[in-house]
């Protein structure tokens, strides 16, 4: 959950792809529309969840199930930051006497009290750091007290999410026609993230674009000079391939 989100709109290959690109006559926009899912593909991978830290290999997955159990093992703890468990009667003996305000009961203190789902979810979007996907830790006596009934309920309402971000550059990576695989978490996510990816193309001028909108991209940001460097260089290196491919195909003497 959060409480902003974050859009990605990213021209995917400055001077040097273009002119790349154009070197391979009619083949430009195949080109462009090639590397640039792939690169969708490369930034669904770096996405966070992951169990370990991701590789860039030429595998065609963006994560595994272990990545997904992860995320939800991460969402579990961050809830845990922010309440304590109580049995129900102590809950509703707090709610009593104290409504929903700080709760004092000799030695024990806590913040309010939780007893529904609904009240759970306005508490974490106040403990949510302003623009961040991130919970931030409140303090111990500061916390609410709640059931383990309602924070089960409440932590399995927001695994659903787990592999959204994900979801949103494999979405991308699907229009453009790469070849892409991901675990449950992220397929059954992909419908309804807003994300996009196409190729424009200006007269004999192409250009790869990726669109993301989804919650949390932070950590994603900051991997996107180094994506877009990778996949660069071997877009310079598929590029002249194809042109030693075409000019042995045309006969031609290739070096």
């Amino acid at each position: 959950m959060a409480n902003k989100d974050v859009d990605i709109d990213d021209a995917v290959f400055q001077q040097r792809i273009a002119a790349l690109a154009r070197n391979l006559g009619e083949e430009q926009a195949g080109f462009i529309k090639n590397q640039t899912g792939i690169l969708a593909r490369e930034v669904a991978r770096m996405t966070p969840p992951y169990a370990t830290y991701p590789k860039l290999t030429n595998t065609a997955s963006v994560g595994t199930a272990k990545d997904i159990a992860q995320g939800k093992i991460a969402i579990t703890k961050d809830l845990n930051k922010i309440c304590i468990i109580k049995d129900l009667a102590d809950v509703k003996r707090a709610r009593k006497a104290f409504g929903t305000g700080p709760v004092h009961f000799g030695f024990q203190s806590g913040g309010g009290t939780i007893i529904n789902v609904a009240e759970f979810h306005e508490w974490h979007k106040r403990c949510l750091y302003k623009g961040r996907n991130r919970t931030r830790k409140v303090t111990y006596y500061s916390r609410y007290w709640v059931t383990q009934t309602v924070f089960n309920r409440y932590a399995k309402s927001q695994h659903q999410y787990v592999g959204r971000a994900k979801a949103t550059f494999y979405k991308a990576a699907v229009n453009l026609g790469a070849k892409v695989t991901g675990p449950a978490g992220v397929k059954n996510n992909a419908p309804f993230v807003s994300s996009s990816g196409k190729v424009n193309t200006r007269g004999d001028f192409s250009e790869g674009v990726i669109k993301g909108k989804a919650g949390g991209l932070d950590h994603t940001i900051r991997h996107l000079p180094m994506l877009r460097s990778n996949r660069l260089k071997k877009a310079v290196i598929r590029g002249e391939y194809l042109l030693k491919q075409a000019a042995k195909d045309a006969n031609f003497n290739v070096v």
